[in-house]
């Protein structure tokens, strides 16, 4: 096993354990805990919501790229919050993803503001919010419904292991 505060030899990566304490590295495996709410404040996800703590390798893609790096150098107990742009979310609201669509070609009941399965201009089934409603036709929105907004990201890092330690554990 390494030594506090080396390379790993094995894989360059660096150490999760720096200065006898763990900090958040790319390569380690990080358990946290989240909140994500909109600029406004309202919670939009959680960890709670998600059924517990996330657990993830940093660096891999599993959370938006602000966020794994905004969590490098944290330690087990610290807690930030990251803002992440909405390129690095759900994108940027895009208008020509509003379609006007034959009333015909949706099933299912159909509500201003709610979420309905249509046809895209490619013919796969997709979700899609109503935003307008005329007679035989309704006007749809494609965008994911939080396209085009930051978010802000709460962590509280939980706990912080090094992957090939789990490797370890495993072969023995």
């Amino acid at each position: 096993m390494n030594t506090l505060g080396q390379e790993s030899a094995k894989n360059g990566a660096k150490d999760c354990l720096t200065e006898q304490k763990a900090v958040v590295q790319r390569g380690c495996r990080v358990v946290m805990d989240f909140v994500v709410r909109l600029v406004s404040g309202k919670v939009v996800d959680s960890s709670e919501k998600s059924g517990g703590p996330a657990s993830f390798v940093c660096g891999k893609g599993d959370f938006p790229k602000p966020v794994e790096e905004g969590i490098i150098g944290l330690s087990p107990g610290e807690v930030k919050t990251i803002t992440v742009h909405p390129f690095y979310a759900y994108g940027l609201y895009d208008p020509k993803k509003q379609v006007l669509v034959a009333m015909e070609r949706i099933p299912q009941p159909i509500e201003q503001g709610k979420v309905v399965k249509v046809p895209d201009q490619l013919g796969i089934t997709r979700p899609a919010v109503v935003r307008d409603i005329w007679p035989g036709a309704i006007m749809v929105d494609f965008n994911h419904p939080l396209a085009g907004q930051a978010l802000k990201f709460e962590v509280v890092i939980r706990e912080v292991i090094r992957e090939d330690s789990l490797e370890n554990e495993k072969e023995q």
